[in-house]
């Protein structure tokens, strides 16, 4: 099954590049300008001028990809592994659906606006929660990014960008409707000076989610609701004010298969809210931002079973004034975060203060060849309980433009993520916290080119992602406990390719017609409590998409491949249809996830030797068809 998997993935690669080959070269030379990022410098830049790789995902493109929300949208664009613990990446008492980089996980910090949304008793987020018509763009800066954005920052950055201003008034409106009594339905209103938008989605019951093969048992869930708000509002020029919330309500069923205990049944409800101010303009950056996410959760066939009210919250500010001296672009900047959290059944309050100082120097040593070197001073102080430490984190990054249409790229830097609070604190009959944990530290080396042309974007990288005292578990004694032991590291390569190799027909149907490739292949290593190694993540992911865009009619076909996987889990493959067509005023849309029904593993542990092998699934086949209007 692996093996033709696999064949099948290689070959719809290489029809994207037989098909770039086979058609006409004209104008090669013809360069076409790349997207701005702000995520590789903190101020706007060139992304094909910059040292790092940066995938820049446009509302566009989330919105083509016929995704059920942000973090369905991001594992279908490709080059990120998914897992995921429940129906549409919906939390499982605090087990988040996530997106990891090159085969590590959790190595990656999401940002919202620049600034940092994960929750630091776990290192959660919640994409799943965020309505794809709430984004503007998503950059994702792959490699060591400690420098600029702190702890947690070991293997790359998500940077999500919400929606902007309207540039004129604007209601929006869609609904949407499928199997599984799925449901989702969306307003907007668009004015100059301030964007307000709603999102409603329903999904009914489920069952086996998730299955113990071992202990035999499963998990099924009540319907799902979530609602969603978003607004942005630019009161005077230069200031935004932003604000995304969210509210989730579902419930759990923990099924016994063989009938020796009753149904263990708990009820979830899930809130989160985040809000920044920001003040920007070509020189000087400055944020405060705030996040709190609340899940409260109530084991209700069990009276003596405490409710669960576990609180994650986030407040700072960062700064960057942006100057040139001695014919060098200086960027210089600092950063306060407060970090705290309250478990009531697991360990109660803690907090953890995060200071810090960086500088980026960029200057252009001859015409084409241009030099980044930075560093950051990291100061982390937690409460009484937890140990202090700092940090020094330097960088960097070498671009050189080989010819006009061709850039070359080298980059290396030193990152570090802070242990969590389950991991210091956590409290049970079987597992305790280590509050004397160090952090987890190292460097990643990366070397790449960026080639565009009128019917091909190439990006291609080689990477080497190398880390010390990795945070394991010590079950040599009970309870268990956290300990820091040996490294892990992460070998390979990445790609994104897009091309359209009719781009210069005559006919204006075979100009539409574009394919894509995304993906990557790594090697993660780890070594375990013994010092045995291991695999650490999945080896290898693919996206292939092939897509007819016109103003007329959207089509996008795509297959996701996550290959050679951890803990002994299959090979998922699946493929998805979107269909965007111009009807009346507004348009006609039509999506089908998981086209051929494939029973897909999104996370768990299969080995043999495993105390308990389980898996959990994806969804199975979901139509959906709903209409979008615009006035």
């Amino acid at each position: 099954m692996a093996g033709t998997l696999l064949k099948h993935v290689f070959m719809m690669n290489c029809a994207c590049l037989i098909l770039t080959c086979a058609a006409p070269i004209v104008a090669q030379e013809e360069v076409v300008l790349g997207p701005i990022v702000v995520t590789a410098e903190h101020f706007p830049t060139q992304e094909k001028e910059t040292s790092r790789y940066v995938s820049v995902i446009s509302s566009e493109q989330l919105q083509e990809t016929g995704a059920n929300n942000l973090s369905d949208a991001l594992r279908r664009i490709g080059g990120l592994a998914y897992k995921a613990y429940g129906p549409l990446g919906v939390s499982h008492g605090g087990m988040n659906s996530k997106l990891s980089i090159r085969g590590l996980e959790n190595g990656e910090l999401v940002l919202m606006n620049g600034v940092p949304i994960q929750g630091a008793a776990g290192h959660a987020y919640n994409l799943n929660t965020t309505p794809i018509n709430h984004v503007e763009r998503v950059e994702v800066l792959k490699g060591a990014a400690s420098t600029l954005y702190g702890a947690g920052a070991m293997t790359g950055v998500i940077n999500i960008i919400t929606k902007q201003r309207a540039k004129e008034s604007a209601v929006n409106a869609a609904v949407e409707f499928g199997n599984e009594a799925y449901q989702h339905h969306s307003a907007e209103y668009g004015h100059a000076r301030f964007t307000l938008g709603i999102d409603y989605s329903h999904l009914a019951e489920q069952e086996r989610i998730s299955r113990s093969i071992s202990k035999k048992y499963r998990y099924d869930t009540d319907a799902t609701n979530e609602y969603a708000l978003h607004l942005n509002v630019r009161p005077i020029e230069h200031l935004f004010l932003d604000y995304l919330g969210s509210f989730v309500e579902t419930g759990f069923h923990k099924v016994y298969e063989d009938g020796s205990s009753a149904t263990e049944r708990t009820d979830q409800d899930h809130a989160a809210h985040f809000a920044d101010l920001r003040y920007e303009t070509e020189t000087l950056r400055m944020k405060t931002f705030f996040s709190y996410d609340l899940m409260k959760r109530d084991e209700y066939t069990d009276q003596t079973e405490p409710d669960d009210r576990n609180k994650n919250y986030n407040y700072g500010a960062t700064g960057d004034y942006r100057f040139t001296a001695l014919a060098t672009e200086l960027t210089a900047g600092g950063e306060y975060a407060y970090h705290g959290a309250d478990y009531n059944n697991q360990y109660g309050k803690h907090a953890r203060n995060d200071y810090a100082l960086f500088l980026l120097g960029k200057k252009t040593l001859v015409e084409r060849l241009t030099l980044l070197l930075g560093a950051r001073e990291q100061f982390i102080n937690a409460d009484d309980d937890g140990a202090d430490y700092d940090m020094f984190l330097p960088t960097a990054g070498v671009a050189f433009q080989a010819i006009e249409s061709l850039n070359l790229f080298a980059n290396a830097g030193k990152a570090f993520r802070a242990p969590t609070f389950n991991h210091q604190y956590y409290e049970s009959s079987f597992m305790v916290g280590n509050p004397d944990l160090k952090p987890e530290s190292g460097w990643t080396y990366e070397a790449g080119a960026k080639w565009d042309i009128d019917r091909l974007r190439l990006r291609l990288a080689g990477f080497f992602m190398d880390y010390d005292d990795k945070i394991v578990v010590d079950n040599s004694q009970s309870p268990q406990t956290y300990f820091n032991a040996g490294m892990y590291h992460s070998t390979g390569a990445e790609w994104e390719i897009d091309v359209s190799p009719f781009i210069n027909s005559a006919s204006e149907i075979w100009q539409n017609l574009s394919f894509s490739t995304t993906g990557y292949w790594a090697d993660p290593v780890a070594e375990d409590a013994d010092g045995e190694e291991y695999q650490a993540g999945p080896k290898m992911q693919v996206t292939t998409a092939l897509s007819y865009l016109s103003d007329t009619l959207t089509l996008r076909l795509s297959s996701v491949f996550l290959g050679q996987r951890e803990n002994a889990l299959d090979d998922a493959f699946s493929v998805d249809l979107y269909g965007r067509y111009k009807l009346y005023k507004g348009y006609l849309t039509v999506a089908v996830d998981n086209i051929f029904d494939e029973e897909i593993q999104v996370s768990g542990n299969m080995e043999p030797t495993a105390s308990n092998q389980y898996a959990y699934y994806e969804m199975s086949r979901l139509f959906k068809i709903g209409y979008q209007l615009s006035f």
